[in-house]
């Protein structure tokens, strides 16, 4: 089978994360997400980056401090670098970091949005961090507004906009499985691959 990148940008608290680590194990090939800023923001050549992501892969983040976007070309540019080695060596899963924008053009890239209603996501921040609601949306609304911020900076387009991406998927409607099958589904018949 050919390398394939998929892609899924998401708000925060649509499940999109750990939908995409999901997929991942089902299709036995690796998802990045965070791991790519901090690879992309050390002083590194790209010969070093699969050892780096080896290591970094193992951390998760989830941010309790307000998120504030400052824009930082460098990084953004060193960041879209590995996402491009990463497309031209494995077939793999990448979550946000503008992966839908940078990989604009190649064959074999497909490109997934998942959202749900603020109310949603706020409930499932609670719950899956164990917080109250009230806290859950103060997390909600900073992490929503950098990723807005981040996005529609270095793109140019409108985050969310089904224009860009291959299908949409509203969290609060499919459960997370329904989710996975979906894009596997659709995947595999792009590919014009048997399961």
């Amino acid at each position: 089978m050919e390398d394939y990148v998929i892609t899924i940008s998401r708000t925060f608290g649509s499940g999109g994360k750990r939908i995409g680590k999901k997929l991942a194990g089902k299709l036995g090939i690796r998802s990045y997400n965070i791991e790519i800023k901090d690879v992309a923001s050390h002083k590194t050549s790209v010969d070093n980056i699969s050892r780096m992501l080896q290591e970094s892969d193992r951390r998760d983040f989830v941010g309790s401090e307000a998120q504030v976007f400052v824009p930082d070309q460098d990084v953004f540019d060193k960041q879209a670098k590995i996402i491009n080695f990463l497309a031209d060596s494995e077939s793999c899963i990448i979550v946000g970091r503008c992966a839908d924008y940078v990989l604009e053009g190649r064959p074999n890239v497909f490109r997934f949005f998942i959202d749900a209603p603020k109310e949603y996501r706020i409930g499932s921040i609670a719950k899956r961090l164990h917080i109250d609601e009230a806290e859950a949306a103060k997390m909600e609304e900073s992490t929503s507004r950098y990723r807005k911020e981040f996005y529609e900076y270095y793109t140019g387009r409108v985050f969310g906009d089904p224009a860009n991406y291959d299908i949409c998927f509203d969290a609060s409607k499919m459960e997370p499985d329904e989710i996975e099958e979906a894009i596997l589904d659709y995947v595999i018949s792009k590919l014009d691959v048997e399961e």
